[in-house]
């Protein structure tokens, strides 16, 4: 009597030798720990470039060696799935996993390039920071430090002349960093401070160290 067609395929299954464990991972798609930690590493690197200056270097350090270790993880999985015959069917069926990973990595590219988030989060902040800046000026307000404003975290207001300026937390590495407002003439040079023009009366603040 012939043999029924679900059990030839039961058999043909049980024939074939099951894949090393290293081999099922190598060609699996990525996952719960790897695409994680590209977005870990992703906005690591987006709040270090938020910051005027940088943020703390051990941070933004920690953030590179994890898109490193992202990077050199991916690409020798995606080789491997992609020469075995039986890894490339897991490839067209997981694309969207296996594509997770290098397009986070082309959107924080393209978006620390074109300097997307220093530039929101000054926008977000500039009300705040501007209405401080006002009343310190003035004299409305008084001098300060360690408070939020806006998005930043600050150590330091001062009244300067025409304006005033903020020290904002945990930027640079020797040097620190902050803005100035100055609306009718660029802030005065002083020893061991570089003032940059930003756009209207701000100027991003560099105390050197």
């Amino acid at each position: 009597m012939p043999e029924s067609a679900p059990e030839s395929a039961l058999d043909d299954a049980a024939e074939q030798p099951r894949l090393p464990a290293l081999t099922r991972v190598l060609t699996g798609p990525p996952g719960r720990v790897l695409l994680p930690l590209v977005a870990l590493a992703g906005l690591i690197l987006l709040h270090d470039r938020s910051l005027p200056g940088g943020g703390p270097i051990a941070i933004f350090l920690l953030g590179l060696l994890i898109a490193f270790i992202a990077v050199i993880v991916w690409i020798p999985r995606f080789g491997v799935g992609l020469l075995r015959s039986d890894g490339r069917p897991g490839l067209l069926k997981h694309w969207a996993r296996w594509a997770a990973a290098p397009v986070m990595g082309l959107a924080v590219a393209g978006l620390v390039h074109f300097d997307v988030p220093f530039t929101a989060r000054f926008a977000l902040s500039e009300a705040s920071l501007e209405r401080v800046a006002r009343a310190v000026a003035t004299g409305t307000e008084p001098e300060s430090g360690d408070r939020w404003v806006g998005l930043y975290p600050v150590t330091s207001i001062e009244r300067i002349e025409g304006g005033a300026r903020f020290l904002v937390s945990d930027t640079g590495f020797l040097d620190q960093y902050g803005f100035a407002w100055s609306p009718k003439a660029p802030p005065t040079e002083e020893s061991r401070t570089v003032y940059t023009h930003m756009d209207g009366p701000w100027y991003v603040w560099e105390s050197r160290w």
